[in-house]
């Protein structure tokens, strides 16, 4: 797996998991989790700094290095 493809599945689970406490009514956590999502893809599109992305960079390879 490279980092890109990683912080992809990240977001991805991170949706999945606040769908998940949605449906079992905890909505306060739901929606502090997408908030956070929502923030984190704002910052990365005005500033082009993810965390979730530097971190991914740490543990994973960078996707052009295949």
């Amino acid at each position: 797996m490279c980092a890109d493809r990683m912080r992809s599945i990240i977001i991805a689970i991170i949706i999945g998991l606040s769908m998940g406490m949605l449906g079992s009514e905890n909505i306060k956590y739901a929606f502090i989790m997408q908030l956070i999502v929502i923030v984190a893809l704002l910052v990365d599109g005005f500033l082009g700094f993810c965390p979730i992305r530097s971190f991914t960079k740490l543990a994973f390879p960078k996707c052009n290095d295949r």
